[in-house]
Parts: structure tokens; C-alpha cells; sequence
């Protein structure tokens, strides 16, 4: 949001404008009050085709080669069934998320809001006993943006030292692995100082362009030497399923990035819809998923590792040239799913009068702190199955689940939730559910990556 809407908002706030009737009687559907995509400016705007291949850029990366290691939790069928209801899962949250992020744009009669933004007018938008809570809800889910992201991040740099590590064992000196990741994360430094998402695009492209080579060129490994289907598992016991959900819900979760998009499109309104930019990005991600899910687990079984370009063989010269492309292509996702953090931070927390006199200076200084600490902790931590877990969980529960449905839950509280109440009983099932997966998913990739830790330290 610029400056001088936030400050306009700001004003509005202060003089309890939510307060008053008319907003009052501003239901979930009062498109026609104010229409906020038709405020909204942006400075260098996306084009559908540029959110599309941005939208792709987001999702598709690591998550999709471990997505044999999830088939190898849930078994063939109960991970194509799990595969399909978690996407749809996930895809109607982020529709409900935006929704309610564009009613807060009407109460307030701004263009644009933020995630954290909408969280706050919503909890004042709610029950008296939580409008006290408002600003401190904004400022955590500032906190899990920021978080989510950088655990995303983190699993890149780590994906990406594994992989060249394998290359250059087999052409020269085998160093620890966490050269390759200071290497990679001083590679990435001019990259990642890029300050504009339109001059994004061409690298989202290159990236995306160099990831499906490598897709198809790793079909040979998948294709060739196939064992009897009947050796594989249709379904394991229920209590392997929590590390699918996990793995799957990072191959398929990118809310901070998936609203960046959104938030710079030219045309918004495009982005929902049956035949939208993000359900079609969408259905394009979820047979991907699939597909090496399927072949992946089918191919390598219990063997198959957190990605699936580590179980191809290491001294033939097609097999480096899909680690290369891969890893190149996730090395140039980094600067777009770093660029929420910046977008999260200047935002919301960046417009004071004496922070934009040096805003690029201070942007430079926070993208080489936010670089340099992911380095530090994939260095530390170079678990990427449990790294992987633990973001997928971590975002899937607060991002996908819990805060679209309390910023619902608050917007529909003064207007009513429905016939017999299903938008109630929706949001609280949203909860319920993010509270229960968040839980035990995060406990268990903790004690994963705890150990791994201790065993760092010991070695040092």
C-alpha cells in the first residue's frame, strides 16, 4: 500500500471511523460501496501471464521432487486421494483468505491491505473482548510471514549445496557440504538485491524454463528399470501420514508469495475465479505433484530420499545435467519468495517519514541480514526432509488455515455467518484443523532437526 493511502487509512482509524454505522452495515458483500481494484496502483504491475509464471515459480520447486518421499509415507492411493483433497483445501483458503483481505479493503475504503493489515482490521471488526488484540495479531502474523519464508528459503539453500555437493564429490575434492551453502549464498547476493518484482519475471521465467528441462530429463530415471507395481505399498498405517501431509503441504503452500502476486497484478480481479490465474496454476501444480509422486515412489520405494535428484546416479553426465538445471532453477527462485520478507517488513513496518529519507539503504541492509541468516541456519541444520516438514507444517497451519479463518470469523461476526450458521462452523473445523496439524507436525520435524543439531555441534 503507498504511503499516503496507509497514512489516509491510518487517519481513519484513529477517528474510530470502523466505528461508525455505515461500515456497520457493509456486509461480505458490498463490492458495489467501494471497489478497491479500482483504486489500487501499482508502480510496475503484472501482467496475468506474469503472475501466472510468477505463481508457478512460487509453488514448484523442491516440494515437488519430495513429493516421492510423501507417496512413501501415505502409499499410491491414499496419496493421490490426500494429494487432491489437500489441494483443495488449501486452494479454498486462499480464496477465502483473499476475499476477506478485499472486504477489509472496502470497510476501510483503502486500495490495498496486507496480510497482517487484514488481520488487524478484522480482530477490530470482531467481538469487543478481541479488538484489544487488533495490533498485536497484525504484528504476529508479521512474524509467521516472515518465519514461513525464511524456513522456505532456507530448504532452497540447502537443496541446492546437496546437489552440487554430489557434482563436485564425483569431479574433484569432497568438501563439507557447508561450503556449497556459503557458496550459493554468496552467488545469490547481486540476485537478491533486485528491488522491483516486474524485473523478477525474466529470472521466474529462466528459472521455470531451466526446473521443467530437468523434469523432463529426469523421466528417463523414472521410466527405465520400473520395478512390479505390486512391491509398493496402496496405503500405510494412518500414522505415517502426518510426515505426507507435511511434505505435501510444502510442495503446495506459498501464501506470502501467492499474495505478492495478487498484490502487484495489473488486473486482480483476474487472479479468482473458476478460471483463474491461481486455480489454474493450481491444477497445473497438483498433477505435477502427482505425477512424480507416483513415479517417484514407484521407481525408487523405500530407497527414495528427500529428493527424489538424489537417488539418480552421480557419475553419469545426463544425471548432473538434471541436478544442474534443478538446482539452478531453484537457486533463482530465492530472490522471489525472499521478496516477501522485504514486501512484509517495508510495508507495514517501513513508512515512517525518517525511514523512507534512507529506505534503500535500509532495504539493502535487511535483505543481507535475511540472506546471510538463512545461510547460517542451513549451515547449522542441513536436515532438508526435516527443514522441509517443519515449513510445510509451519505455514500450512497458520497461513492456509488459521488466520483466513479468523479474519472470516471476525468479518462475518457483526453481519451474521449464514443459514444455520455454516460459515461459523466452517472457520471453527479451519482451526480445529490447523491447530491439530500444526502441532504435531512441527513437534515432529523439531525433534528431527534438534537432533541433527546436536550432531553438528558434536562434530565441530
Amino acid at each position: 500500500m503507498e504511503p499516503k493511502q496507509q497514512n489516509q487509512a491510518k487517519k481513519r482509524d484513529d477517528s474510530g471511523h470502523h466505528n461508525e454505522p455505515l461500515t456497520i452495515v457493509q456486509s461480505m458483500t458490498s463490492f458495489y460501496i467501494y471497489n478497491p481494484y479500482e483504486k489500487r496502483s501499482v508502480e510496475v504491475p503484472l501482467t496475468n501471464c506474469d503472475a501466472f509464471i510468477s505463481l508457478l515459480k512460487c509453488v514448484i520447486g523442491t516440494g515437488i521432487l519430495a513429493m516421492p518421499l510423501a507417496f512413501r509415507c501415505s502409499g499410491f492411493v491414499v496419496g493421490a486421494v490426500m494429494s487432491v483433497l489437500l489441494m483443495i483445501l488449501l486452494t479454498y483458503s486462499i480464496h477465502l483468505l483473499i476475499s476477506g483481505m478485499t472486504e477489509c479493503c472496502r470497510r476501510r475504503q483503502v486500495p490495498q491491505v496486507s496480510m497482517p493489515e487484514a488481520v488487524r482490521i478484522a480482530y477490530e471488526e470482531g467481538p469487543k473482548w478481541v479488538q484489544c488484540f487488533g495490533r498485536a495479531a497484525g504484528f504476529l502474523t508479521s512474524c509467521v510471514l516472515v518465519f514461513g519464508q525464511f524456513l522456505l528459503c532456507t530448504v532452497y539453500l540447502v537443496f541446492v549445496a546437496k546437489n552440487f555437493k554430489e557434482i563436485g564429490d564425483y569431479y574433484g575434492d569432497k568438501y563439507n557440504e557447508r561450503y556449497y551453502v556459503l557458496g550459493a549464498s554468496l552467488l545469490l547476493l547481486p540476485l537478491f538485491m533486485i528491488r522491483r518484482l516486474k524485473y523478477l519475471v525474466p529470472l521466474n521465467l529462466v528459472s521455470n524454463f531451466l526446473l521443467y528441462a530437468g523434469f523432463s530429463l529426469i523421466m528417463y530415471y523414472l521410466f527405465s528399470g520400473l520395478p512390479v507395481i505390486n512391491d509398493r505399498e496402496l496405503a500405510t498405517p494412518p500414522v505415517e501420514w502426518i510426515e505426507f501431509f507435511a511434505i505435501a503441504a510444502f510442495s503446495l503452500t506459498a501464501v506470502g508469495s501467492m499474495l505478492v502476486v495478487e498484490a502487484h497484478m495489473a488486473h486482480p480481479q483476474s487472479y479468482l475465479g473458476i478460471f483463474g490465474v491461481l486455480n489454474l496454476a493450481v491444477f497445473l501444480i497438483l498433477l505435477s505433484n502427482m505425477f512424480f509422486g507416483v513415479m517417484g515412489y514407484w521407481r525408487f520405494g523405500e530407497n527414495v530420499q528427500a529428493s527424489i535428484t538424489l537417488n539418480i546416479p552421480k557419475n553419469e553426465v545426463l544425471s548432473q545435467i538434471i541436478k544442474v538445471c534443478i538446482a539452478l532453477g531453484i537457486f533463482l527462485s530465492y530472490p522471489l519468495n525472499g521478496f516477501v520478507v522485504i514486501t512484509v517488513v517495508f510495508s507495514d513496518y517501513g513508512n515512517s517519514t525518517e525511514r523512507r529519507k534512507h529506505q534503500s539503504l535500509i532495504e539493502y541492509i535487511v535483505r543481507l541480514t535475511f540472506l546471510l541468516l538463512t545461510g547460517a541456519v542451513a549451515v547449522g541444520v542441513p536436515n532438508l526432509a526435516a527443514l522441509t516438514e517443519l515449513e510445510g507444517a509451519f505455514s500450512l497451519s497458520n497461513l492456509n488455515l488459521l488466520c483466513p479463518a479468523l479474519i472470516d470469523l471476525f468479518l462475518n461476526y457483526g453481519v451474521g455467518y449464514g443459514p444455520l450458521m455454516w460459515k461459523l462452523i466452517r472457520d471453527i473445523l479451519l482451526i480445529l484443523i490447523g491447530l491439530i496439524f500444526g502441532t504435531v507436525g512441527c513437534t515432529v520435524a523439531m525433534i528431527q532437526l534438534i537432533r541433527d543439531f546436536r550432531t553438528t555441534v558434536s562434530n565441530l
